[in-house]
């Protein structure tokens, strides 16, 4: 008998519906047929799921709030995820920093920005500086850091924030898988 049957299960939360994303037709090392299935999700963050940006700067979501009582800057903007800043010393991301600045620029002049913390050889660029200067263009102050008014309150938060697009994906560290 070459085949053998083996039922595709589904090994995920029941509640939870699910897409086959991809079916991949393979061999193994004894050349029998291996099917596998790709099975995707999308589901809402939770409270313990974990996030990470792309330098590694690891998360775990610990509330969520309502859009309407998030702070909000004198342009409206309002954040959609506000992270504790008391990772960067311990784990130098400087390069999320650099991210977070040079996308800024980048949204604000419509163009793409050079941002990668390797220099060009011969290139005497200060990339913080060059960013920093697109950000005053803007209306915006040399450090950028942004004025943020409390959802709650309506006062002003007492403290400087630096708000900014980066990128975060979602780990598979789910609580919902784990419960």
């Amino acid at each position: 008998d070459f085949y053998r049957d083996t039922p595709l299960v589904y090994k995920g939360p029941q509640t939870e519906d699910a897409v086959v994303d991809q079916v991949l037709l393979t061999c193994n090392e004894d050349d029998y047929l291996v099917i596998k299935a790709l099975i995707r999700q999308t589901r809402r963050p939770e409270v313990g799921d974990k996030f990470s940006s792309r330098h590694g700067q690891k998360g775990v979501c610990g509330i969520i709030v309502n859009q309407e009582d998030m702070p909000f800057s004198e342009r409206g903007i309002c954040p959609d995820l506000i992270m504790n800043p008391h990772g960067f010393p311990s784990r130098m991301t400087v390069g999320k920093m650099l991210e977070l600045v040079g996308s800024k620029a980048a949204v604000l002049t419509g163009k793409p920005q050079y941002g990668t913390a390797f220099w060009q050889k011969g290139a005497d660029v200060d990339l913080v500086d060059a960013f920093s200067k697109m950000l005053i263009s803007h209306g915006f102050e040399y450090n950028g850091r942004d004025y943020l008014t409390c959802g709650l309150t309506g006062e002003a938060i007492a403290s400087y924030v630096f708000m900014g697009p980066v990128f975060y994906q979602k780990l598979k560290h789910m609580v919902l898988d784990k419960v």
